[in-house]
């Protein structure tokens, strides 16, 4: 019976080889569309899951709240607030304390000498509460004593090859000689957490190691991470509801301004588009992944009803042969066996070509996710058995309808070839070929309103001219410490038309400071994003506009003591009309300080984020310096500067960015989206005509007789075009009056998540 079944099924798959065609590649299409898609839902969703303690980690964050009652989700921390949970609470069975170092960190090992990126600083108990599997070394000791160092296995083998790196020493932060005490796995590709070098935290304690930062240690600065690792997993809720009692206890001054909340480890990567401070960690975006996971489902919906819609209009093609089969005895629930069977086996064919498209395609999509995501059936039986139950099931949704029609036939009826069930499914034909498109359409408005956005982020105002700028970083190089005469080098050279140094830039976001303004009470604690400046011609080298007051100058010596400059929204927040000679003190920075200026705002951080409060002041740190240039010759520009570079540092490469390209990496999510957004688009259009050809085929050659007649009596060929085509236009018509409303209002629901939007432009449903 079932060598019976096949025979007839690859007949029939011969005998309609046009139908076939369009059933078995649309098919594939969507399937090879749906795996792409889940096997990077899969990837995203499989982010920090192999540590073991995983249900019992989280994350400690706050709202902070400011006193015009803006709040915001910080990921970091103090120093001390993870000892002291530790400490004062049951529910805590161990903190960890993690710090991501801002920059890179050049690091000399004998004769080499590498900048190393993601140094992590990190507690003792690394190795215990984290899963990174140790290679070499003790995990219980290798970062207890400070100068101790952990290397990643691919920054071992930069330094030392095949050489055995236990106890070798690099020279790395502050100068100083770490002792190498272990290679540890490189991070996994699914680990929000990324390291190339790990760094005791006990290095940086005052008193015990040589780094002494007081700031990553103290209970006012917040630069680090805190993990807690829970006795019990469900001890969260009770921990949390403690957490303002140990503000008042232990953090009084700031219990009004903080909200402490726990973040489980397993929701970090996906749950923190939100939570600002989260840049030094890999971050994905939840709304993308649910998603990508309704348009792979979409996708598939689509390629399904193509086959639906094709397999009931050639129904009626093989009303005859079950009507044979009926009269001959065969049973409704035989009939139904075999016309299942055969869609399996359409599915079972795409299943074959889709594989071959997804081999094909993934590298491209690893392109363009930034990721490594792969599919091996044969070492993961469960891929292989979901990809198998994948075609299994779409078989048997695609071939249920049709194999209803078909095997509902009545003999007699189905012998004359005149079946009552036409009209019905000519309407359930036109429902399916509507769905079909408003589907496509919601796709392609989505497209154009994330290009939109995209076009938007791109060109709008950022407060500052952002074209034609330069930045070297210069951080704990020799350049730092001759930086006036490194800067008056760089301007000797005709293209440079100014240059300053900061230790911020846009698009770093700066740091979150407490400051004490005139004419408000010293109890209340307000907060503003910082900026330091290098020198008095910053400002002006970004093109930032000065709204009222005047701008560093060295004509007045307190400028690089004493004198802040503030934005709009800061003067705002504090109700000052007029701030110039108003005090404000920057808590921990700057005492007894004056505005002399307020700028016209501008953004320091992504335009998904509103523009902040934000002090700017004089403190050198020498981090970076950027240049204003004005050339077309930029290779020549960036020879002089490179060996301007060489002439004052030796040991640090010559490195460089232009600061629009890095604003332009701020977006690089949604513009993956876009790309992502647009292919899938058009695939869905391409599946959706491919079963709009096969049923505009099927249609011609029902009416043969009719448009004969029509011809002989002189209709023209435009005529017949129209009649043939008027109910598709139709159904397409209907269904962007369907797809319109329901693009918008998904489209106007991802728009939210940045604070400078554009509003959805009417030529996005022309």
């Amino acid at each position: 019976m079932l060598k019976n079944y096949l025979k007839i099924a690859l007949r029939n798959i011969l005998k309609y080889k046009g139908y076939s065609l369009i059933n078995i590649f649309g098919l594939a299409i969507g399937m090879a569309c749906c795996m792409v898609i889940l096997l990077y839902v899969r990837h995203e969703l499989s982010f920090d899951r192999f540590h073991s303690k995983a249900e019992r980690i989280f994350r400690l964050n706050k709202i902070a709240t400011s006193q015009d009652g803006v709040a915001e989700h910080h990921a970091i921390s103090s120093g001390a607030m993870g000892p002291a949970l530790t400490s004062n609470y049951a529910e805590v069975e161990q903190s960890l304390r993690v710090l991501p170092w801002f920059d890179e960190v050049l690091m000399t090992a004998g004769e080499k000498t590498l900048k190393v990126s993601n140094v992590v600083f990190a507690d003792s108990n690394f190795f215990d509460v984290f899963d990174f599997h140790l290679l070499q070394g003790n995990p219980n000791t290798a970062l207890a004593a400070p100068l101790s160092i952990v290397l990643s296995q691919q920054t071992a083998t930069r330094f030392f090859g095949e050489q055995n790196p236990l106890g070798k020493t690099i020279v790395g932060q502050g100068d100083h000689l770490y002792t190498v005490t272990g290679v540890v796995e490189n991070a996994p590709q699914n680990s929000h957490l990324d390291y190339n070098a790990l760094v005791s935290w006990t290095t940086t304690v005052p008193g015990i190691g040589p780094l002494a930062f007081g700031w990553m240690n103290n209970m006012i600065t917040q630069v680090d991470f805190t993990y807690l690792l829970l006795a019990h997993r469900d001890d969260a809720a009770a921990l949390e509801a403690k957490l303002p009692d140990f503000m008042q206890r232990f953090f009084a001054e700031r219990a009004d301004q903080y909200q402490l909340y726990l973040q489980p480890l397993t929701n970090i990567y996906l749950q923190s588009a939100h939570i600002l401070f989260t840049d030094r960690t890999r971050a994905g975006n939840g709304t993308y992944v649910y998603a990508f996971s309704g348009i792979a489902l979409l996708i598939l919906g689509i390629a399904c009803i193509n086959f639906i819609n094709l397999a009931t209009a050639n129904a009626s093609k093989r009303a005859r042969e079950v009507g044979v089969r009926k009269v001959m005895g065969g049973l409704r629930a035989q009939l139904a066996q075999q016309f299942l069977g055969e869609a399996v086996l359409y599915s079972l064919a795409a299943l074959v070509i889709a594989l071959m498209l997804v081999e094909v395609t993934l590298s491209r999509v690893n392109f363009f996710a930034s990721q490594d995501i792969s599919l091996h059936l044969w070492s993961e039986p469960v891929s292989l058995l979901a990809v198998l139950a994948m075609a299994l099931l779409v078989g048997l949704l695609a071939g249920s309808y049709p194999t209803l029609v078909l095997s509902r036939f009545q003999p007699i009826a189905a012998l004359k070839n005149s079946t009552t069930s036409r009209a019905k499914g000519s309407v359930f034909r036109k429902v399916l070929v509507a769905s079909q498109f408003t589907i496509s359409i919601m796709l392609i408005v989505g497209t154009l309103v994330v290009y939109q956005q995209m076009h938007f982020l791109r060109s709008k105002n950022l407060g500052f001219e952002k074209e034609q700028l330069l930045v070297l970083p210069i951080g704990n190089t020799e350049i730092s410490n001759h930086f006036q005469a490194f800067k008056n080098e760089l301007l000797s050279h005709p293209a440079v038309l100014s240059a300053a140094g900061s230790n911020s830039i846009p698009g770093g976001g700066g740091m979150s400071f407490t400051i004490l303004p005139e004419g408000k009470p010293e109890t209340e604690r307000w907060s503003s994003v910082g900026m330091r400046v290098d020198d008095f011609d910053l400002l002006n080298t970004y093109g930032i506009k000065l709204h009222a007051g005047r701008f560093f100058s060295p004509d007045f010596p307190s400028d690089s003591t004493r004198a802040v400059m503030i934005n709009q929204t800061l003067a705002r927040s504090l109700g000052w009309d007029d701030p110039v000679g108003k005090r404000l003190d920057i808590s921990g920075e700057l005492s007894g300080g004056r505005v002399i200026g307020v700028v016209e705002d501008f953004h320091l951080r992504s335009l998904r984020n509103k523009i902040e409060p934000l002090v700017i002041y004089f403190a050198p740190r020498y981090e970076n310096i950027t240049l204003r240039f004005s050339t077309a010759n930029i290779p020549a520009l960036l020879d002089f500067l490179a060996e301007k570079w060489r002439a004052f540092e030796q040991r640090h490469p010559f490195e460089y960015q232009f600061l629009d390209q890095k604003l332009a990496q701020l977006y690089i999510s949604e513009q993956q989206l876009l790309e992502i957004f647009g292919v899938f688009a058009a695939l869905a259009i391409v599946i959706a005509c491919m079963g709009l050809l096969g049923l505009a085929a099927f249609a011609a050659e029902q009416r043969t007789k009719e448009i004969g007649v029509r011809k002989v009596l002189g209709a023209s060929v435009a005529s017949v075009t129209a009649l043939l085509s008027r109910d598709f236009v139709t159904l397409v018509l209907l269904a962007n009056v369907l797809a319109w409303p329901l693009a918008w209002l998904a489209m106007h629901r991802w728009l939210e998540n940045f604070a400078y939007r554009v509003e959805i432009a009417w030529w996005v449903f022309a």
